[in-house]
């Protein structure tokens, strides 16, 4: 398994990436680092995926207004929020823990129960309705999408 990886057209080396980091200086060539930009990333991601923002935010059932906030970046939501629209866009593990992290959020832990069974949820393609009841079935918080605080 390579440490390449090919991302909006730059190749990455995540390897040479910790050999750089172990410098006396750190990197100024600021291509060889990943962009944190949520707005950036939501921009990109609808673009690949040809969905709109406004059935993504309708099945991931957030609010419409804080769901445009957290897509332009112009707020931060709580973790749960960015995992049910990463459920509502169907996306694989690998987009939901970048989106994680670019909204510094923390990743999904497999040796955590309630993330493991988001893990099991994103693996097996559950839209957030199945998601909800899965996680209930396990006896596990489901996933918080504000409409206890409305």
């Amino acid at each position: 398994m390579s440490s390449k990886k090919e991302e909006n057209g730059k190749r990455l080396d995540t390897s040479l990436m910790q050999e750089k980091l172990k410098g006396d200086s750190f990197p100024q060539n600021w291509d060889e680092f990943l962009d944190d930009n949520i707005r950036l990333f939501f921009d990109q991601l609808f673009e690949q995926t040809q969905q709109k923002k406004s059935d993504v935010i309708r099945k991931a059932n957030i609010s419409r207004t804080y769901g445009y906030q957290l897509m332009d970046g112009r707020r931060l939501g709580k973790r749960d929020y960015y995992i049910l629209i990463a459920i509502a866009m169907s996306l694989d593990l690998k987009t939901t823990q970048r989106m994680l992290a670019i909204a510094n959020c923390g990743p999904l832990h497999p040796l955590i129960k309630r993330d493991a069974a988001i893990i099991f949820a994103l693996n097996h393609g559950f839209d957030n309705e199945k998601t909800y009841e899965f996680m209930c079935s396990l006896d596990l918080p489901p996933l918080d999408d504000g409409t206890e605080e409305e």
